[in-house]
């Protein structure tokens, strides 16, 4: 029982730690979209003042944060007897209620499962929105001012969430960082877990 509750517990944090990497790779990647586009509308827009530096450096700063947080700090011993201390904390005030560890895993279980649905969910949710503002900004942009197309502006402010929400979805299954992917990378964490407890 113990040993099954340990590997499924190590299964449930290698998988959190390869969502937290696909998250980073998200923003890496979507650093790559948003800051050229932002340079484009600041010199397209506001030429002699260049605003975006400003935009870069803050944009740079919360990618190396965010690095930090899932790559940085993993290797400090301190977190994880953190979060093994606070873990065994809230699993002894739970077994003295009557609950079980078995319950707890079915629980992460669970809540990983309504996670996926809520995210597949709000995409498709999004895409309707999108599908329903951007024939009415394009309306509302050429009926009245007929002479300066910021409808593009919009749309592209659309679609460029529409796609990452997409590729976090959907979407790194289809470069090669889907289930089979999550899995190889959830075994290596595992064991590097279990080689770290000997």
């Amino acid at each position: 029982m113990k040993e099954s509750y340990t590997q499924k517990q190590s299964y449930i944090d290698a998988k959190k730690k390869v969502k937290d990497i696909l998250g980073f790779y998200t923003h890496l990647i979507a650093t790559l979209f948003i800051l050229p586009f932002l340079v484009f509308i600041n010199l397209e827009l506001v030429p002699k003042f260049h605003w975006f530096w400003f935009a870069i450096a803050a944009w740079i700063l919360g990618l190396f944060i965010h690095w930090l947080g899932v790559f940085g700090f993993s290797k400090l011993s301190y977190r994880k007897d953190w979060k093994q201390k606070k873990l065994n904390e809230l699993m002894n005030e739970g077994n003295s209620s009557n609950y079980s560890e078995s319950n707890y895993i079915q629980e992460q279980f669970y809540i990983e499962s309504k996670r996926r649905i809520k995210e597949v969910k709000g995409f498709y949710v999004f895409l309707i929105v999108c599908l329903f503002c951007i024939p009415l900004i394009i309306f509302v942009n050429l009926e009245f001012v007929p002479g300066f197309h910021f409808f593009w502006y919009a749309i592209g402010g659309l679609l460029l969430p529409l796609f990452f929400i997409w590729l976090g979805v959907f979407g790194f299954s289809k470069l090669g960082f889907g289930k089979d992917w999550e899995e190889k990378k959830i075994k290596v964490l595992m064991n590097k877990s279990n080689q770290a407890k000997f």
